[in-house]
Order: C-alpha cells, then sequence, then structure tokens
C-alpha cells in the first residue's frame, strides 16, 4: 500500500515539476525573442520581405505564404521593425512547446523538456526569431508535419495522415526547403524495418491519400512559383554569394550556429540512437542529415545560405536531449545514487533538478550567455536607420546620395541617386554637387577588392557618420 502511494505521489510530481519547467521554458523562450525586438534596423532581406507583403503579386523564389501573414499584420499593427518582426518572434515562441510535444512523442517527458530548453536558449534561433523573414515560420510547419506523420504511423489513423499532409503543405508554401520532409519521411519508412523492434504495419491506403492531399494541395505552386525559382537558380539570374567550401560550410555550421557544445551532444546523440536500434531517433537523423548533406553537395553550384538549415535545430535539440537524459538515467542507476534514493521527495528532485535544469543550464544555457550579450549589445546588422536619418537631417535637395545598399536607403531616406560600382565611380567622383556616400562593409569589400574607392574616401572626403559596420562620407569640392 505504501509503495503505491509513493508511486503515485512520485508520477503526480514529476507531472507537476515537467509542467513547470515547460511553462519556465516558454517564458524565457518569450522573453529572449521580445528583448529588442525591434531595436535593430531593417537589413536586405527584411526589405525585401516588407516589399513582397506590400505586393499583390509574389516574387517566384520565394512561396507566398509568410508574406501573406507579414501583410496581415503590417496593414494591422503598422509598419515598424517590431510589428514586421513579430511573426517570427511568434512563430520562434510557438516552437518551444511543440518541441517538447514531439519530443514527448518520440522518447519520453524529460527528453521534451531538455530540447524545449535548448530551443529556447538557441542564440541562432532567437536571432532568426528576430527577422522578418520565414524561417521560424518553416520550423513550426516542420515539426507539426513530421509528429503527425509518426502519429499516423503508430496509431494508423487516417486524419493524422491528412494533418501532416496539411502542415507539409504549408511548410511548403512556406519555403521550398519544405521538400526535405517528404524525402525524411520516405526514407524513415524505408528504415522503419531495420530498426524498429516490434514492427507497425502502415496502411497503404491512408498512405496513398497522404501523397494524393499533398500534390493536389502543392500543384499551384508548380504551374506558378517553382518552375521561375528553379530558372533563377540554375540559369544564372541570382547574384552569387560566394561558394565556401563543403568542409568550411559544414564547420561553420557547427561551430558558430549550432554551437560546438550542442553539435557534439546531437552527434553523440546520434551514435547512441543507432546503437540502441531506436527507430523514433532514426527520424532525427534523417532530420538532421538529409537537409545537411544535400545543401553541403549543392554549394559548389548554387547558393545556400547557412539559414536555409534553421528549420533543422529540433533535429539537434532532440538528438542532445536524448544524450542527456540518457547520462542521467545511467548516473540513476549507479550505486551512488542508490544511496541518494532515501525518500520518494528526495528521488523526484533528483531526477528532475538533475536531469533537466543543472544539466541543460550549466553545459548550454551558460555556453551561450556570452554570444546572447553580444547580439543584443551590438546587433548583426549595419544601422541604416540611424545612418539615413543623419544623411536626411542635413541633406540638401541638390545633394546626391550614394550607398552600397539602395533598398535600405530607400527604405530609410526615400532616395538613392547611384548605387556605389566601378561602373559609377567616376561618375561620382567628378560630380559637382555634395555627395553623401553611405558604406557598409558586408558590400564594399566585394565591390572595391583592390581598395581604389576606399582610398578615394580616405584622402578625399569627411567622415560624417560611423556605426559598427557602416559609414557615412561627405565629398564636396
Amino acid at each position: 500500500m505504501i509503495s503505491m502511494l509513493s508511486m503515485k505521489l512520485r508520477k503526480t510530481l514529476d507531472w507537476k515539476t515537467s509542467n513547470i519547467y515547460l511553462l519556465l521554458a516558454i517564458i524565457i523562450g518569450a522573453i529572449l525573442r521580445f528583448y529588442k525586438l525591434g531595436a535593430q534596423s531593417f537589413w536586405l532581406d527584411e526589405i525585401l520581405s516588407i516589399t513582397q507583403a506590400r505586393l499583390e503579386y509574389y516574387d517566384p523564389v520565394h512561396p507566398p505564404l509568410s508574406f501573406l501573414i507579414l501583410r496581415i499584420f503590417l496593414e494591422t499593427l503598422g509598419t515598424s521593425e517590431f510589428v514586421a518582426r513579430l511573426p517570427a518572434c511568434l512563430f520562434g515562441i510557438a516552437t518551444v512547446p511543440l518541441i517538447y510535444v514531439f519530443g514527448e512523442h518520440l522518447f519520453g517527458e524529460k527528453e521534451g523538456i531538455v530540447a524545449s530548453f535548448i530551443i529556447a536558449l538557441s542564440p541562432w534561433y532567437i536571432r532568426w526569431s528576430q527577422e522578418t523573414r520565414m524561417y521560424t515560420q518553416l520550423t513550426v510547419f516542420t515539426i507539426l508535419a513530421l509528429y503527425f506523420f509518426c502519429l499516423a504511423t503508430y496509431k494508423n489513423t487516417i486524419t493524422f495522415y491528412v494533418l501532416s499532409a496539411i502542415f507539409m503543405t504549408l511548410a511548403f508554401y512556406t519555403h521550398y526547403s519544405a521538400v526535405f520532409i517528404l524525402g525524411i519521411i520516405v526514407f524513415w519508412l524505408n528504415t522503419k524495418r531495420f530498426f524498429e523492434r516490434k514492427r507497425s504495419e502502415i496502411n497503404s491506403k491512408h498512405l496513398l491519400i497522404f501523397f494524393g492531399v499533398l500534390c493536389i494541395s502543392c500543384v499551384p505552386l508548380f504551374f506558378t512559383h517553382i518552375p521561375h525559382a528553379i530558372a533563377i537558380k540554375l540559369g544564372g539570374e541570382d547574384p552569387r554569394w560566394g561558394a565556401p567550401s563543403i568542409g568550411y560550410f559544414i564547420f561553420k555550421l557547427f561551430s558558430n550556429e549550432i554551437g560546438p557544445l550542442l553539435s557534439l551532444f546531437s552527434i553523440l546523440g546520434a551514435v547512441l540512437i543507432v546503437l540502441k536500434r531506436n527507430n523514433a531517433g532514426i527520424l532525427l537523423i534523417l532530420y538532421a542529415g538529409i537537409p545537411l548533406l544535400t545543401f553541403s553537395l549543392l554549394i559548389s553550384w548554387m547558393n545556400v545560405s547557412l539559414h536555409y538549415l534553421l528549420f533543422t535545430l529540433p533535429a539537434y535539440a532532440l538528438l542532445s536531449s536524448y544524450l542527456i537524459v540518457e547520462i542521467v538515467e545511467k548516473i540513476k542507476e549507479s550505486d551512488l545514487d542508490k544511496e541518494l534514493h532515501v525518500k520518494v521527495i528526495k528521488s523526484v528532485q533528483i531526477n528532475t533538478l538533475l536531469s533537466i535544469e543543472v544539466m541543460l543550464v550549466i553545459l548550454l544555457g551558460i555556453h551561450n550567455l556570452p554570444y546572447l550579450y553580444y547580439y543584443y549589445s551590438y546587433g548583426e546588422h549595419p544601422d541604416w536607420k540611424a545612418a539615413c536619418s543623419f544623411v536626411e537631417s542635413q541633406l540638401d535637395p541638390e545633394d546626391v546620395v550614394v550607398s552600397t545598399r539602395i533598398e535600405t536607403v530607400e527604405y530609410y531616406l526615400g532616395r538613392v541617386d547611384y548605387k556605389l560600382s566601378e561602373e559609377n565611380f567616376v561618375e561620382i567622383k567628378n560630380s559637382q554637387r555634395r555627395v553623401w556616400l553611405l558604406i557598409d562593409e558586408w558590400r564594399i569589400d566585394a565591390i572595391d577588392p583592390d581598395h581604389v574607392i576606399r582610398d578615394w574616401l580616405t584622402f578625399n572626403c569627411t567622415l560624417m557618420f560611423q556605426d559598427r559596420l557602416i559609414e557615412v562620407y561627405l565629398f564636396r569640392l
């Protein structure tokens, strides 16, 4: 009787504690994403998103769903930096409880809690939750599509197949990287026979309905957006950003974006999953590995940016959480831990605090603090808003405005006469009027590799404004 009461008490305490920790993760995630949400100036891609959201016809390079959502926010709440970034922020916050639900289904409650803290504290995910782009939205739809597909295979229910197809469609209308979700599912279905101890039968009719719903719902994109997007990517219309080596691409992803500690934990978690033949975990390995491998092979002939892989971050978080919980379970089984299991309350405290709070916050949370401090203190973008405000306060109607970034200066200043380039440099330096030159470090190095323009700016112009990544020069005869 006493043992039964102890078990019930332990389950009750665990349930309450897990919900408290999940709520804490959501609160932390929300604070970190709302903090200084509108502080930074827009950069090029954000302005392109806003421009697209205002148009009736959307750029075929990207699907329209994120722009439609952004348009609703802009028309309802205004066009400030805070409002424009609000959709990405809300999707970023929503990822925290969703990854808990996904992790709890794949592994268990503790793994879901740990993963929710990892996402809540991830500097990479926090940054893109504060960008007027579609990548956190893609992440949410990806998690939901995979979650409902897993439920469909285990419960063999047509409703879950349809829900999975719907969220996969929403992901596909958000970003074309959603095509990887289909690849992940197809490969996972083929690996189930090798890694699933107790094989579950897949209803072929339900699976056919799933693919049918997906194909029918995505047909419009194949006639409108996708052909044009492929032509741009393969036809050379898209300007090149440079093609890093595969090794550098992967190294930068693991060291700068995901982080070395989380990368190490996720790799070790993946190894442990393979050794244990955990079929649910294999889904995560495919979730992380297929997009990474594909983009790594594409970088030599196609523009690929690391943030295209942001939607795979939940896979790394869940792989790491699996490893962390397994380590704690081994500690629980050791003689040292058995000596501490004297009372139920103490046992619950050890299980919960050690596995969820102590290991996660110490090993992962504190590890992220220096980057978060730098991000909130200095930001990631050139301060075009401040630079344009300065120029506007001193600009005469007959002055000439030149910039390395036409779109951003047009947005904040309302006018640009020339884009700084080698072709029009002669005309700029021979101008008989005052010339304002707004220069950002990211572009000037690409435009002026031999430092010809840089030297001319230094010796012939006056530096009027300087930020960490942007300079404003004034040229006058």
